[in-house]
């Protein structure tokens, strides 16, 4: 058997390249020996099926080698051509603050201050997948976008060797650098991968979040969706097209309450495609075919409610009670409504608060303003709480809707009003109604 001689040039495509040369010359070897030839239209016997196969994964593994030598030849020439594309860049740069300093001494200004370049990170291939920047990274070599909206748009960034320090970003909910995936809010803000997954899935179970938002701007679903697993996705979108309906019907077996759709204006079954329970969409009870609905089960509690002055959200029929401040409420699903009457807020003439609630509202505001302590008691001590809390008051009859734009860090321990949490260290206060929130409830649920 002859064969030519191919000597190894020792990297791992020229070695693939041999095994695959020397297979297919085998087999071309066996081939020629062969005697006799088969007549035309017969099935091949189970020997040449095999030479066959072996002949097509040989040059399958021909063009895998070919390959990993074309791209082992680019990346040495990237390597190569790096310093001088660095240095024909550099002299670029050189000619540009020359001729400002030149138009500069014409004009009799000052020359411009040379801006401080940092120093360019070496080039490499092995870049590390998944890492995310802003669209405002000045580094090079994007790969792709994650679209054109005008909110958290995701790049993918060609990342430097490992050994280069780089200006990690620090997440806005833990506080650490962000080592690996960063991803950019609508708002400008960076959080690590883990923490975006987190509150996506807090949303799937406490509707205060949804939509998933940081400082009221909402994330763009569809952009972060190659970041989340199959279920999650799937579990999101379908409480996103729950939590889009404001009359809900549940299935009205205990142990499923599985979303069925939109309530109906007159008694219909809705199947449940969990249990195949039948759930009236009038009423949410069991269906009852075509008797009339009955509200006994809902009687007892909306005669407390109407004892204890709560009112129902027109939007999703939750009761709500109204404890200190005005009468502008906002429902978890984010419906806005007068106390009062219950209509969409703003559409109605009613008094927007009740003195004594109002009052309520001014004292606590101040009482949080002063603190604990030595201050206190010598504002109280002063007579100047009573002052303070008239003046407050005076400023909620003009102003009471915070925007919660502006937080203070207040340092100490405390209950977060918004989620309920006791925080150990500190928490942050709203500049403008006082309220006292966590780090996640200022950023995903305010």
């Amino acid at each position: 058997m002859s064969r030519d001689r191919v000597e190894p040039s020792g990297s791992v495509g020229d070695l693939l390249q041999l095994v695959a040369t020397l297979s297919l010359q085998d087999i071309n070897d066996v081939q020629a020996n062969r005697k006799g030839k088969a007549r035309q239209g017969a099935l091949l016997s189970d020997e040449e099926l095999a030479f066959q196969l072996y002949a097509e994964e040989a040059n399958s593994l021909l063009t895998v080698a070919n390959d990993a030598i074309l791209a082992s030849s680019i990346d040495e020439a990237l390597k190569t051509d790096c310093a001088i594309i660095r240095q024909m860049v550099a002299s670029e740069n050189v000619a540009i603050r020359d001729r400002q300093l030149a138009m500069a001494m014409a004009q009799g200004r000052a020359p411009p201050t040379p801006a401080s370049e940092p120093a360019p990170a070496p080039l490499t291939t092995a870049a590390r997948p998944g890492q995310i920047q802003s669209t405002s990274s000045s580094r090079s070599g994007v790969w792709g976008a994650g679209g054109s909206h005008t909110g958290s748009v995701v790049t993918f960034v060609r990342t430097p060797a490992a050994d280069v320090d780089l200006p990690y970003n620090e997440c806005v909910i833990c506080m650490e650098k962000i080592k690996r995936n960063q991803i950019r809010a609508p708002c400008g803000h960076y959080y690590d991968l883990k923490c975006l997954i987190d509150l996506f899935k807090s949303t799937l179970t406490d509707e205060s979040l949804f939509p998933p938002r940081c400082c009221q701007q909402p994330f763009v679903f569809d952009e972060l969706r190659p970041y989340f697993d199959l279920d999650l996705a799937i579990d999101f979108e379908k409480k996103s097209l729950e939590f889009s309906v404001g009359n809900r019907v549940y299935c009205y077996q205990p142990t499923c309450s599985s979303f069925l759709g939109p309530a109906t204006d007159t008694a219909a079954p809705m199947v449940c495609d969990e249990c195949f329970s039948h759930t009236c969409g009038h009423c949410k009870e069991a269906s009852h075919g075509t008797s009339s609905c009955s509200a006994k089960h809902d009687a007892a509690v909306l005669d407390l409610a109407e004892r204890e002055g709560w009112k129902r959200c027109p939007g999703c029929h939750r009761l709500v009670e109204l404890t200190m401040g005005c009468y502008h409420m906002t429902c978890i699903c984010r419906k806005q409504f007068c106390y009062v009457c219950t209509e969409t807020w703003k559409t109605c003439h009613c008094p927007q608060w009740e003195e004594n609630r109002l009052l309520d509202a001014a004292t606590d505001r101040v009482n949080r303003q002063i603190g604990r302590g030595q201050q206190a008691r010598a504002a109280m001590a002063n007579n100047d709480f009573g002052r303070r809390v008239a003046q407050e008051a005076e400023r909620l009859r003009t102003n009471h809707h915070c925007e919660h734009n502006f937080w203070q860090y207040r340092a100490g321990g405390g209950r977060c009003e918004w989620c309920n949490f006791n925080l150990p260290t500190f928490l942050l206060r709203c500049r403008g109604c006082e309220t006292l929130a966590c780090v996640r409830c200022r950023r995903n649920r305010v």
